[in-house]
């Protein structure tokens, strides 16, 4: 290895740790490894609950088709759609005729899918706390900045 290998990439930021972008990818995988270890004894992944919670919100409100689905959680199409055909299968989702489009289903959730989402947005709500407890007051904060950024 030659000297010129040594020297520190081309950065605007002193090492990782001052790179916001950095900082956030830690945080998010360490709070997607706290949310996992919690709802894997409910049988689900993170995105699954986002689905069923998300589907249990809205759904009295509007007729939930996949697309809307993705919309609303901010998932991709296809990771929707892989989702939903898991959770239909497990019985907590049930796809039935949409009222004005032929072509579209409704999502809905089933009575043991609402038994499940109200279980878990408990269990992930309790890991929220324990895991944004070290801010204190500051967590509103971060919510108004994390609004902002999704603007």
């Amino acid at each position: 290895m030659d000297a010129e290998n040594n020297k520190p990439l081309p950065s605007a930021f002193e090492g990782p740790d001052d790179s916001p972008g950095y900082v956030l990818w830690r945080v998010a995988n360490r709070w997607q490894r706290e949310q996992r270890n919690a709802l894997q004894p409910l049988g689900l992944t993170h995105t699954q609950f986002v689905v069923l919670a998300v589907a249990s919100w809205f759904e009295e409100k509007e007729a939930l088709t996949q697309i809307r689905l993705s919309q609303l959680t901010g998932s991709d199409t296809m990771t929707v759609s892989q989702v939903v055909r898991v959770l239909e299968k497990a019985g907590y989702l049930a796809r039935i005729a949409h009222p004005t489009d032929t072509r579209s289903k409704v999502i809905r959730v089933t009575k043991t899918g609402r038994e499940l989402a109200e279980h878990a947005v408990q269990v992930v709500e309790a890991t929220d706390k324990q895991f944004f407890l070290p801010l204190g007051d500051d967590g509103h904060a971060l919510m108004t900045l994390f609004n902002k950024l999704l603007r």
